[in-house]
């Protein structure tokens, strides 16, 4: 099979008519025009991106195993570089010049654009044979992780970490964290992490500029510049993936263990075996028995808010917090998962 790129021109024109009452409106309407088509061989395109670097633009595109750079310039597409996954390329994400690309059979890859010699260098990628449906990034500050859901609806969150010893070298993806969701996604969308204090507040833009006058480290923190990611599910549902802070973390982590002891399940289920990560039976896979976990399950998390105070006082006598700081920290939490 075969695909195809095709380029519109967007016109922009301005049109005016007269009412009944004289006064002259003015519309604006746009029109696609087709300025070019390219036929593409390797197969059907399964995506297209756009690349910024050193003030050119470039469309990336993703067509059967192939990933190749097209430059438009004399009324035509030319490819300036290429790279050559190993089955079907699903998705391809860019932050900058770096590319994480999902392949339908065969995991990641992380990517990274070489301007000099025009090149799509391999960084590292992962080397379970794990069908990817969806992939995105979430960050913290400095740090930067990926995040995959196979076709077991497992979300499995990987870091490039050349130093770590088991990134055979640094040409590994390091898996930090699993997490069985239950529920299938095909798309991840990447979101700004907002304060509470900005996000209840009538006038955001004011209220920031009222906070770094106040306090000028506002802003330059790692836990104010987060980007999660957030998805829809098959079912209907919406959900969120946030980064937290390892003080906010271990808390909640402590909450989560007592919580499933403490509280009725529904049909005496283990709210902690639901989420672990399941295991493919396809064959050829590599990865160790041992299951990382490290994922905060909001669903058990946020029904702290709803239970009796004295139910809330007792569990968190049982982790030494207090219900205070529990609720605040639940509060930071909706907030950096909403999306509008």
């Amino acid at each position: 099979s075969k695909g195809r790129v095709l380029l519109f021109e967007v016109k922009k024109t301005e049109s005016s008519s007269k009412g009944r009452n004289g006064n002259t409106s003015i519309a604006l309407e746009f029109e696609l025009s087709l300025t070019y088509e390219k036929n593409i061989s390797l197969g059907p395109v399964t995506s297209l991106n756009a690349l910024c670097c050193e003030g050119k633009t470039r469309i990336v595109v993703g067509a059967g195993a192939e990933i190749t750079i097209e430059q438009w310039g004399g009324g035509k597409l030319t490819q300036m570089g290429f790279f050559h996954a190993n089955m079907q390329v699903k998705e391809i994400t860019l932050f900058k010049t770096f590319f994480l690309l999902s392949d339908a059979y065969d995991s990641l890859y992380f990517l990274v654009w070489r301007e000099s010699d025009k090149s799509l260098t391999l960084l590292a990628k992962d080397y379970e044979p794990i069908p990817v449906y969806a992939a995105g990034l979430i960050s913290r500050g400095g740090a930067m992780s990926f995040i995959c859901q196979d076709d077991r609806q497992n979300l499995q969150f990987f870091q490039y970490a050349p130093n770590d010893s088991a990134a055979r070298g640094g040409n590994k993806l390091v898996c930090r964290a699993d997490f069985h969701l239950g529920d299938q996604t095909i798309f991840f969308g990447s979101h700004w992490c907002r304060s509470s204090l900005l996000i209840n507040s009538a006038t955001p833009n004011s209220t920031l500029a009222a906070l770094k006058r106040q306090d000028t480290l506002f802003g330059r923190v790692d836990d104010d510049q987060r980007f999660a990611v957030n998805f829809g599910t098959t079912d209907g549902g919406f959900g969120s993936v946030v980064p937290l802070s390892e003080q906010v973390y271990w808390r909640l982590t402590a909450l989560q263990s007592v919580m499933s002891n403490a509280l009725e399940s529904n049909c005496a289920l283990s709210q902690r075996s639901w989420r672990l990560y399941r295991r493919t039976p396809r064959r050829g896979g590599c990865r160790s028995n041992d299951r990382k976990k490290g994922v905060i399950d909001g669903a058990l998390i946020l029904k702290y808010a709803d239970l009796p105070l004295t139910d809330q006082e007792d569990l968190a006598s049982a982790i030494g917090s207090t219900v205070e700081l529990i609720l605040d920290n639940i509060l930071e939490l909706g907030c950096a998962s909403t999306v509008v």
